[in-house]
């Protein structure tokens, strides 16, 4: 039988003491490597995938984004123009949903307003709006995010009659000319 040294005896412990704090810094790497991982964006299907909305039916005129960095988490800001023919809040999407709500134009956010105004889009320009929430998962969890849409009359650009903004959770990278150009 062999004879438990006192170097052996100590080593357990230490061995256990590491394993203890190990397991969590693991945890934490792969939740920091989860969380900067980027959503690659360069379909259409795809974009439906992040904004709950079939784009089958609508032209998309333009998409901006932009990604901000933290330490442990990465967000990204999606604008999608788009020229809908149709009563956008008729849509099934938006009228079957009970986060939907079409307010008059003063109840929106005053940081909303202001990065409306970022975009060209004046306050009286804004016909009706409302809101959508989708979840995505980051990290070990899901985490919830707001789909606006704006319905704007057609001084913004001449193209385009709607507007989404959402705030991802997420670092996405989207293909813009791969989408515009996608039937």
């Amino acid at each position: 039988m062999m004879k438990l040294t006192r170097k052996r005896f100590l080593a357990i412990p230490v061995v256990c003491v590491l394993a203890v704090m190990l397991v969590p810094a693991l945890c934490y790497a792969l939740f920091i490597l989860f969380n900067h991982t980027a959503i690659y964006c360069s379909s259409k299907a795809k974009l439906t995938g992040l904004l709950k909305l079939d784009f089958a039916d609508v032209e998309i005129t333009e998409i901006q984004y932009k990604v901000s960095k933290g330490f442990l988490d990465n967000y990204t800001s999606i604008y999608v123009f788009l020229k809908e023919a149709g009563e956008w809040e008729s849509k099934d999407f938006y009228t079957d949903c009970e986060d939907w709500y079409d307010q008059e134009p003063e109840y929106i956010l005053s940081a909303r307003i202001a990065e409306l105004k970022k975009l060209g889009i004046e306050l009286q320009q804004i016909q009706k709006h409302g809101v959508y929430f989708g979840q995505i998962r980051v990290g070990y969890g899901m985490a919830e995010y707001s789909i606006e849409w704006y319905q704007i009359d057609d001084t913004y650009d001449g193209e385009s009659n709607i507007v989404l903004i959402a705030g991802i959770p997420r670092k996405v990278l989207i293909n813009v000319d791969k989408i515009l150009k996608e039937k």
